[in-house]
C-alpha cells in the first residue's frame, strides 16, 4: 500500500494498493519512504563514551552481541541522534532483509529516501501529566506494533502484548507510571489486560495515515545507513569505473586543448590575413577608407576596365597561364591601372622575356612592352607592361 502525506502528517490522496513498480510510477520525483514490519526489526539501546559517531558504529554491535541471537557479521545496524550520557538507540535487522529489500527497489526503480521500521512510524505522544507516560500500540487479530518511549519499542503477537507491557512498566522508573493509546485496525482487536495500565482506544481507518503522523512528527532510525546508504552504494557502482572515466576526462582535455590551440593558430591566420587585405587595399585605393574591400575593389576593377569584370579576368588567366611555362620567371608584385598590367619580376636572362612575350601573344591579343631591365645577383631584374 502507498499514499501521499504532507509535513503535516494528513494524507493528501487515497490509499492504493498494488506492486513495488506502481508505487515507484506514482512516486517518481517525490521523496518517499518505506515502512519496514515491526517484527523484522529489533530496537535496542547502547552506550559507548566519547563523541565520535564513528567509533560508536564500530563498537555498537559488539555491545549487543549478548543480546543478539545471530552473529553479528549478519546484522545491519543503524543508530539515531545520541541521548544524554552517551546512549544511542539502535534498530537491528538482518542483512538478508535488506538485500531482499534493496533488490525489490533496484527491480521497480523506486529508491527510497529512508527505510522506517513499523515500530518508529507509529505516532509518539508527549507525557500530559506529570509522572506518567503515554506509549503508542497499533493492534489487529494477530499482531500488537507498541511505541514505547522515544526509539524503543516491540512488535509481538496479540495474545503476548499484555505480558510485554507489564514488563515495559517494571522497566520504569519508580515515580513513573505509563498509558497507551491504542488504536485498533479491526473490530475485534483486543490486547490482554495490563496491570496499572491506563488505556485509551481509538480506531484506524488504516496503517498509512497512522504512519503519516508519525513519520512526520516524530523521531526515527533510517535503516539506510552503512552499506546500504545511498551513497555507499553510488560509491561502490563509481569505483570500478572511476580510471575509465579519469582517462575519458583527461582524454576530452587534451581534445579540448588541441581545438584551443588549432583556434588560437587559426585566430593568428585570420589576423595576418586581414592585415595583408587591409595592405593590398590601401595600395590599391590609398585614398579610400575600406569597408567591403572585396566588393570596393571589384567595382575599382571594373571602372577601371571599362565595366567589365570579366575582361580583366580572361586577361589575368591568360597572363598567368603564360607565366606557368617560365618557371625561371618570379613575380616581386604587380599592378593594374587604365587597362594595363604593370609587373615587377626577376628571370634568368633576356631570352626568357622574349619566350614569354611570344606566349602572351599565342593566347590572345595581349602585348608586353619589356619598361627597364638590370643585372642583379642571381639574375635579371625587369619591369614590363602588359596591354
Amino acid at each position: 500500500m502507498w499514499a501521499m502525506y504532507d509535513e503535516r502528517g494528513v494524507l493528501t490522496s487515497d490509499v492504493e494498493s498494488g506492486t513495488l513498480a506502481q508505487a515507484a510510477s506514482k512516486v517518481e520525483g517525490r521523496r518517499s519512504m518505506l515502512v519496514l514490519p515491526g517484527n523484522d526489526v529489533l530496537l535496542a539501546e547502547a552506550v559507548v563514551p566519547g563523541g565520535s559517531t564513528a567509533r560508536a558504529i564500530q563498537a555498537i554491535p559488539y555491545q549487543l552481541e549478548d543480546q543478539l541471537a545471530d552473529d553479528v557479521d549478519s546484522l545491519h545496524f543503524a543508530i539515531g541522534a545520541k541521548g544524554k550520557e552517551d546512549n544511542y538507540p539502535v534498530a537491528v535487522v538482518g542483512r538478508d532483509t535488506m538485500d531482499t529489500v534493496r533488490q525489490q527497489c533496484e527491480e521497480a526503480r523506486l529508491r527510497p529516501s529512508e527505510i522506517v521500521p513499523e515500530t518508529l512510524a507509529l505516532p509518539k505522544f508527549d507525557s500530559d501529566e506529570i509522572g506518567q507516560t503515554t506509549w503508542t500500540a497499533l493492534v489487529d487479530s494477530e499482531s500488537a506494533v507498541v511505541r514505547l518511549n522515544g526509539y524503543k519499542g516491540f512488535t509481538i503477537d496479540t495474545s503476548m502484548a499484555g505480558i510485554m507491557l507489564d514488563g515495559a512498566q517494571q522497566d520504569l522508573p519508580e515515580d513513573l507510571t505509563a498509558a497507551v493509546v491504542m488504536y485498533k485496525a479491526d473490530e475485534f482487536a483486543e490486547i490482554p489486560p495490563s496491570h496499572n495500565l491506563e488505556v485509551e482506544t481509538r480506531t484506524c481507518d488504516n496503517r498509512l495515515s497512522l504512519y503519516a503522523s508519525g513519520l512526520a512528527n516524530a523521531p526515527r532510525i533510517n535503516l539506510l545507513q552503512g552499506d546500504y546508504s545511498p551513497k555507499t552504494q553510488f560509491d561502490k557502482n563509481w569505483k570500478p569505473w572511476r580510471w575509465t572515466a579519469a582517462l575519458a576526462a583527461v582524454l576530452c582535455l587534451v581534445l579540448l586543448g588541441s581545438k584551443w590551440f588549432e583556434f588560437r593558430q587559426l585566430k593568428g591566420e585570420i589576423a595576418q590575413l586581414d592585415a595583408q587585405t587591409e595592405q593590398v587595399f590601401k595600395e590599391a585605393l590609398p585614398n579610400a577608407r575600406m569597408v567591403r574591400p572585396l566588393s570596393q575593389l571589384n567595382n575599382e576593377i571594373k571602372k577601371r576596365s571599362g565595366g567589365s569584370i570579366g575582361g580583366f579576368s580572361d586577361n589575368l588567366s591568360q597572363i598567368a597561364a603564360s607565366f606557368a611555362t617560365q618557371p625561371e620567371t618570379q613575380i616581386r608584385s604587380f599592378s593594374f591601372r587604365d587597362g594595363w598590367f604593370d609587373f615587377d619580376l626577376t628571370t634568368d636572362a633576356i631570352p626568357t622575356l622574349d619566350l614569354l612575350k611570344e606566349e602572351l601573344s599565342k593566347r590572345g591579343d595581349l602585348t608586353m612592352t619589356v619598361k627597364s631591365t638590370r643585372n642583379e645577383k642571381g639574375g635579371l631584374r625587369s619591369r614590363i607592361r602588359i596591354e
